[in-house]
């Protein structure tokens, strides 16, 4: 069982280290929704505490993000010159992510052709 939880610690090392990569190569910054990571830390506790006892099904029910299918870009008006553009990442899986910049909408347009395969259909609203 040892074994086990060694195995564990280094997964998660990895992912972590995984994690800073990835976001030390974010371009421009949002804000991020957190009320799903609320939903996400609430369904850990419940399955934890229930009566699933099998680590294989609390690790299976973490899904990633992978294939993106559409961008939905919402501007919304701000007050002075400020700008403020929502974005909906929508996956294949019918997942929705949103996004908050504060960016102006050919900026974030720009960034994101840069790093963004084409078959990802943009819409602006």
């Amino acid at each position: 069982m040892t074994i086990f939880w060694w195995i564990l610690d280094l997964m998660v090392l990895a992912s972590a280290a995984v994690s800073i990569y990835w976001q030390s190569q974010i371009t421009l910054r949002a804000k991020y929704n957190y009320w799903s990571l609320g939903y996400g830390v609430v369904f850990g506790i419940l399955l934890t505490t229930s009566m699933v006892n099998d680590w294989s099904y609390i690790v299976f029910t973490a899904v990633r993000f992978t294939d993106l299918e559409t961008i939905t870009l919402i501007q919304q008006p701000m007050p002075g010159n400020r700008s403020r553009v929502i974005a909906v990442f929508r996956t294949k899986r019918n997942r929705r992510i949103s996004l908050v910049f504060t960016q102006t909408m050919e900026t974030l347009l720009t960034q994101l052709r840069k790093v963004m395969p084409n078959d990802v259909a943009v819409e602006v609203r």
